[in-house]
C-alpha cells in the first residue's frame, strides 16, 4: 500500500472566507443535530477554495461517504459531505443560489 503525506494545511479557515456561511451551517447542525460535536468543529475546517458551487473545507477528491442534508424551512439548503469517521466536514454543497465566487481568494 502507498504512503501519503498528510496534505499542507490551508492558511486560511472558512470562518475567514465565508463567516456568514459558516454561522448559517453551525446553527442548523444544532437545530437539526442536537448535542452533534461536528457543529463546534466549523471553526476550524480549513478552506481549500470553492469548486463550482462547492466549499472545499479538506483537498479535493477527500472521500466522504457520508452526507448531512440540512434544510431551513422545509427546503434543503446545504449539502455536507462528512468524512469516514463521521466527524469531518470535507465540502459543502450549497444549494440556496447564492454566488460564492465572490468569497473565494485568488490561488495563485
Amino acid at each position: 500500500m502507498e504512503s501519503r503525506k498528510s496534505p499542507e494545511e490551508s492558511p486560511l479557515r472558512l470562518t475567514d472566507v465565508c463567516p456568514d456561511l459558516a454561522g448559517e451551517i453551525v446553527a442548523l447542525l444544532r437545530d437539526s443535530h442536537p448535542g452533534d460535536p461536528i457543529a463546534d468543529s466549523i471553526s476550524s475546517l480549513p478552506f481549500h477554495g470553492i469548486y463550482r458551487n462547492y466549499v472545499l473545507t479538506a483537498p479535493e477528491g477527500t472521500p466522504s461517504p457520508w452526507v448531512i442534508e440540512l434544510e431551513r424551512e422545509q427546503e434543503t439548503v446545504f449539502l455536507l459531505g462528512i468524512d469516514s469517521s463521521q466527524s469531518v466536514i470535507t465540502w459543502v454543497d450549497v444549494l440556496d443560489g447564492r454566488d460564492l465566487s465572490a468569497a473565494s481568494p485568488r490561488q495563485s
